[in-house]
């Protein structure tokens, strides 16, 4: 069984004459483990596809179905939930809080699900030592650098322990040398931690290091297509180098 698949998935905006049909019939589905990178031009629907996998946004028809749960079935309360329990999120933005340190950060989702702050905390430390930012735990966001920002996110989406990690451009406001560090770091965490992530890129290069390739055009899966398999490392090697 897929971990998460889309059955004939439609989105539209607007109404009408002036109504917009974003996504015509995806049929997707993605395993347990996979590191699988959606690139398409701007309007092709890779990022609206990647909004409704994660129950942000619903489709106009078709369904979602996450470890054979469909998100059509679920109430508000309930997507939220899932969302919050069985989905880790990457933003290009990075979306932290900007008064909360790298561990609050982290631990937010935790607090947020009713677990004490103690333990919250306790499995925070943990993600953030995923990612070597533990040395950075107690710094606010403006402490860090873009790369070091995007590390603390990535720990804050594998903190739940989530099935799935959607990431939407999560190299886009990063230098080369940071995304390829963030880069390395999303396919390791495949390797290593079998973590399953369904990323959308601009970037050819960032693409190249997913598992496979899904290109979009005009609101339709043009190309789906394994690449080569990600590159061993040493069993146990930390995430990243320890400079930044």
């Amino acid at each position: 069984m897929a971990l998460i698949e889309t059955r004939q998935l439609t989105k539209n905006f607007g109404e009408s004459e002036i109504q917009v049909q974003v996504l015509r019939g995806v049929d997707l589905s993605i395993h347990a483990g996979e590191f699988v990178a959606i690139m398409g031009p701007s309007g092709s629907g890779k990022s609206t596809l990647l909004s409704i996998l994660g129950g942000i946004e619903s489709p106009s028809s078709g369904d979602v179905l996450l470890e054979g749960v469909s998100l059509a079935s679920l109430d508000d309360d309930q997507r939220t939930l899932l969302r919050r329990r069985r989905i880790g999120f990457i933003f290009q933005s990075f979306n932290l809080m900007q008064t909360l340190s790298a561990i609050e950060n982290v631990a937010l989702p935790l607090e947020l699900d009713g677990v004490s702050r103690s333990e919250a905390f306790d499995r925070a430390r943990v993600s953030l030592d995923r990612v070597e930012m533990l040395r950075r735990a107690d710094h606010i966001p403006a402490k860090l650098s873009g790369g070091e920002q995007q590390r603390v996110a990535i720990a804050r989406a594998l903190v739940t322990k989530p099935a799935i990690i959607l990431a939407d451009e999560p190299t886009g406001n990063l230098d080369s040398r940071q995304g390829a560090r963030v880069t390395e770091l999303l396919k390791q965490l495949v390797r290593e931690q079998s973590q399953t992530i369904v990323m959308v890129t601009h970037d050819a290069h960032v693409a190249e290091s997913a598992s496979r390739l899904i290109c979009f055009r005009d609101g339709l899966i043009e190309s789906d297509q394994q690449q080569t398999d990600l590159d061993g490392t040493h069993q146990g090697a930390p995430l990243l180098g320890a400079s930044e």
